[in-house]
């Protein structure tokens, strides 16, 4: 199952796999993609309904997750 959401400021928005546990997130003006593996439920929810996304992508996603993007 995916999960998605439209987001705001840089980050425009992200999927998320729930099976694969493989998130996408688009970012800046060109909406380039950056994919995260393992990423738990948890931590998309958290994500999806932070205040300040940015913010919580640079603090918990960012560094934290495999990506061959970043």
């Amino acid at each position: 199952m995916e999960e998605s959401f439209a987001g705001t400021s840089w980050i425009l928005g992200a999927k998320y796999n729930t099976e694969t546990k493989q998130m996408q997130v688009y970012i800046g003006m060109k909406g380039e993609v950056y994919e995260f593996e393992g990423v738990d439920h948890e931590t998309w929810s958290e994500f999806k309904n932070a205040e300040s996304k940015g913010k919580y992508f640079n603090l918990y996603i960012r560094g934290n997750f495999q990506s061959p993007s970043i």
